[in-house]
C-alpha cells in the first residue's frame, strides 16, 4: 500500500514484505516508557534488531529518576498510566533537550485516541501512533523523528514537510538497497 498515513506529520510508503537495513537505527538511544510489559519487550526486540540501544521503563517515576543521568535520542511512551501523568515526563524531556540545545523527539504509542488528550499535551509531542502499530510504520516513524531536529531549527512548516518527504525517500532507498543485497545473497 502506498501512501499510508503514519502520523499527523507525514505520509510514508508502506512496504511490509521487505526487511529494512538492520543498521538503520545504529547506536540510537531509545527510552521506552510503557506500563505494559509486552509492549516494552516488543519495542526492545524490534528496535535492538535495527541497531538501537533500548532502555525500557515501566513507570513515569522511574523514568524521571533515570533522566537524572540518561539522555535519550528519542522518547517512546504510553499515554495512560494508573496514578501517574505523562505530562511531567514530557516536560522533563523537553527541558533536557533545551539544556542540550537539541530536540528530543517524543512519540506517543498508545491504544487511546489522541482526541481524548488535553490540547496542550497534543501539541507537545512530535507524533502519535495508535496501537496496534504496524512494525514497518513504527520503525519508519522513529527514523524520521530522529532526523527531525536536523532541519526544524528556523524553518517553515512547508520546509519541514519537504524535508520529511526527502527523509522518507532516503529511508526507503536504504531499505530497498538492503533488500537487494539480501536477494543477491540468496
Amino acid at each position: 500500500k502506498l501512501g499510508t498515513y503514519c502520523s499527523k506529520f507525514m505520509i510514508i510508503s508502506h512496504l511490509s514484505q521487505f526487511v529494512p537495513s538492520l543498521s538503520v537505527l545504529k547506536d540510537v538511544q531509545i527510552l521506552v516508557v510503557d506500563n505494559d510489559s509486552d509492549s516494552r519487550y516488543l519495542c526492545s526486540i524490534l528496535f535492538e534488531s535495527y541497531g538501537a540501544k533500548v532502555t525500557t521503563i515501566e513507570s513515569i517515576a522511574d523514568a524521571l529518576t533515570l533522566l537524572d543521568w540518561f539522555i535519550p535520542d528519542i522518547l517512546i511512551c504510553e499515554i495512560k498510566f494508573s496514578d501517574e501523568t505523562v505530562v511531567s515526563l514530557i516536560q522533563r524531556v523537553r527541558a533536557i533537550g533545551w539544556g542540550c540545545d537539541r530536540i528530543i523527539p517524543i512519540l506517543i504509542a498508545s491504544a487511546y485516541c489522541p482526541t481524548s488528550l488535553p490540547q496542550d499535551l497534543n501539541t507537545t509531542v512530535e507524533a502519535y501512533l495508535i496501537k496496534p502499530i504496524d512494525i514497518d510504520c513504527f520503525v519508519s516513524e522513529v527514523w524520521n523523528l530522529l532526523h527531525l531536529p536536523i532541519a526544524i531549527k528556523n524553518t517553515s512548516i512547508k520546509s519541514r514537510v519537504c524535508k520529511h518527504e526527502e527523509w522518507t525517500r532516503q529511508y526507503f532507498f536504504e531499505v530497498a538497497r538492503a533488500r537487494l543485497q539480501v536477494l543477491l545473497l540468496l
